[in-house]
């Protein structure tokens, strides 16, 4: 089984929280082991999130889904 990097995130917290995301939605989620030093705490770093290949399309169905409703400023005007 393969996995494939799927996005950067700007930060482990943030990577953390897409991770959830996807696993909410039944979909295996991780983070690429180096980008995140675990000795160091926290890492405020970019880190990349990986799913399985078969994975790839739903995973970034919903990134998008929730990535793009916060940018969604229509209801604001």
């Amino acid at each position: 089984m393969n996995w494939e990097v799927i996005t950067t995130a700007p930060g482990q917290l943030i990577g953390e929280s897409w991770c959830g995301l996807i696993r909410a939605a039944g979909i295996d989620c991780r983070l690429q082991p180096s980008d995140a030093v675990g000795f160091m705490g926290v890492s405020v770093f970019p880190v990349r999130l990986m799913v399985r290949e078969s994975d790839v399309e739903a995973a970034h169905s919903v990134l998008d889904k929730y990535l793009s409703d916060d940018s969604d400023t229509s209801s604001l005007e």
